[in-house]
């Protein structure tokens, strides 16, 4: 069984980018006995790979995920250092172990939390379902991303992703001939610079607020988690979409 959770798919982006890079860490040797240790690489398209509090699992244990698995225990990280940008990176994850703790997999940017996923794995016993994870990141120049497993014991396997596409790019004012947000790091208030319909979508693609704005006026998302979002909106007939960070 597999479940998918995606960052703001092409319901708010219609393009399409190419492969660009994958590690299934099948080539990777298994980390001898049941300590929790560290595992650094260096990976295609000029990845380093740093794996905190983790050890590498093959098939002989049966909460990996396919051939060669890595482990993390809890507040174990899997820190990807990309050199040369990424686009869109996905990525599998899995319950490790039959305890009863939910867990969850939290993402950051550049040391920036920019999404956490739903809990899974609560709950006594095993359980075999596998996680699709995708997030649209789309940064060039060197960009590294913290994967951290909160909760209980989690497996990541099957990372991949696209390159950074510059026909993509949200969040940069300069680079937008409508602007629409005026604050991308906000508090408690976005502050708007046109006149739109607006809505906010969060890290799972859900709508989670809409209003229609005005220049200058304010929407309150006090109650919002922490995280990145996409505002999207009409300005003078323009499609204009903008990433903010809600602290």
């Amino acid at each position: 069984m597999k479940k998918f959770y995606s960052l703001v798919a092409a319901v708010v982006f219609a393009a399409t980018v190419n492969a660009q890079g994958a590690e299934n860490l099948d080539t990777r040797p298994t980390t001898a006995g049941t300590s929790y240790t560290t595992v650094n690489f260096t990976g295609e398209d000029a990845t380093s790979w740093a794996f905190a509090t983790t050890r590498m699992v093959d098939t002989s244990a049966n909460f990996n995920i396919a051939g060669t698995s890595a482990l993390l225990n809890s507040n174990g990280t899997a820190t990807i250092t990309f050199a040369n940008g990424v686009g869109t990176l996905n990525f599998q994850y899995r319950k490790a172990f039959t305890g009863g703790a939910a867990r969850t997999v939290q993402v950051s940017v550049d040391g920036v939390i920019v999404n956490t996923t739903p809990q899974f794995g609560s709950g006594t016993g095993a359980q075999a379902t596998v996680y699709d994870y995708s997030l649209l990141i789309n940064k060039a120049g060197s960009v590294v991303v913290e994967i951290k497993v909160l909760g209980a014991q989690t497996t990541l396997d099957n990372f991949s992703w696209t390159a950074y596409d510059a026909t993509l790019a949200v969040g940069d004012v300069n680079a937008t001939k409508a602007n629409l947000v005026k604050n991308t790091v906000v508090d408690s208030n976005i502050i708007f610079a046109a006149k739109a319909d607006v809505k906010v979508i969060n890290a799972n693609g859900q709508v989670v607020k809409t209003a229609s704005v005005n220049e200058n006026t304010t929407l309150d998302v006090a109650s919002l988690a922490k995280g990145m979002y996409i505002v999207t909106g009409i300005v003078n007939g323009q499609a204009v979409s903008q990433k903010i960070i809600k602290k």
